[in-house]
């Protein structure tokens, strides 16, 4: 899903998004290569959502 369209339906900027992505990836809870996104750390993302994922790491 482009970025514009992952903007469009959190109703947010492309540009926010990517600012996001960016400050993700720098926290380490996000890789992203291209088109591809992969979660390296879903319980840090999900707490910065606050919800509760139900995952718990094999830390």
């Amino acid at each position: 899903m482009p970025r514009i369209d992952i903007a469009n339906y959190l109703g947010l900027t492309a540009e926010t998004v990517s600012r996001l992505f960016s400050r993700f990836q720098r926290e380490g809870l996000i890789r992203v290569c291209g088109r591809t996104v992969e979660i390296l750390d879903l319980l840090a993302l999900s707490e910065l959502a606050g919800t509760h994922c139900g995952y718990e790491s094999d830390q």
